[in-house]
């Protein structure tokens, strides 16, 4: 390429090419006057939205003012934004608070139930345990009848030779000798009273151990 085929490139389409932005850029003027003119027009739109987004009042529309509110603004933003992080931080720290803790928890937890597990292993034992030595206890023997007085009745022990004797003695038979003679003999009330039962005692068993002597 020649020197001569290159675009005629002048020094006010540079500087207009830089001022403007590419969404609005048109025919850049060559004048610097009309240059300015445009560049101020400009800056005034986007101090009008400026002032649009900071809701400012009518009176307050100068660039000053929009400048002074836009600082403000600024700033406090950067201190809310300070403040969010010491509160992150708080919260992050709070956070793993809350995790050691809760494991700690679950850990304690683990130990319960282990001890609970144990405790009903040794009390099912132990119910068991006694139920078994309560199946396995003997009944219990039958207790004598208490000696009524009925026992006393009974004739005191006879060896074998009193009673060897008494078989040998001869049996003594009463026979009245005028049955026909007592029967005609008026009956004559008996004063006799009925014998009352006497119980034997260890002298009664005397005869006989004589007549076995």
């Amino acid at each position: 390429m020649s020197m001569g085929s290159e675009p005629d490139v002048t020094m006010e389409d540079v500087t207009g090419n830089r001022s403007f932005p590419a969404g609005k850029k048109g025919k850049v003027p060559r004048r610097k006057a009309e240059r300015e003119k445009q560049k101020r027009e400009q800056l005034n739109e986007l101090f009008l939205d400026l002032a649009s987004a900071l809701e400012l009042s009518q009176t307050n529309t100068g660039k000053a003012s929009i400048l002074c509110e836009t600082t403000r603004l600024l700033k406090d933003l950067l201190t809310q934004i300070e403040s969010l992080k010491k509160d992150n931080v708080a919260l992050l720290s709070e956070s793993r608070y809350v995790t050691v803790e809760k494991n700690e928890l679950r850990e304690e937890n683990s130990v319960l139930e282990n001890q609970i597990g144990k405790l009903q292993g040794e009390l099912e034992s132990r119910v068991a345990a006694q139920s078994t030595s309560v199946l396995n206890v003997p009944p219990p023997e039958l207790q004598q009848p208490p000696n009524f007085p009925g026992d006393s009745f009974r004739l005191p022990a006879v060896d074998a030779s009193a009673a060897a004797a008494l078989q040998r003695t001869p049996a003594v038979f009463v026979v009245p000798i005028c049955p026909d003679h007592v029967q005609g003999l008026p009956m004559s009330t008996s004063n006799v009273r009925k014998p009352h039962a006497r119980y034997p005692t260890a002298t009664d068993s005397w005869p006989s151990q004589l007549l076995g002597e």
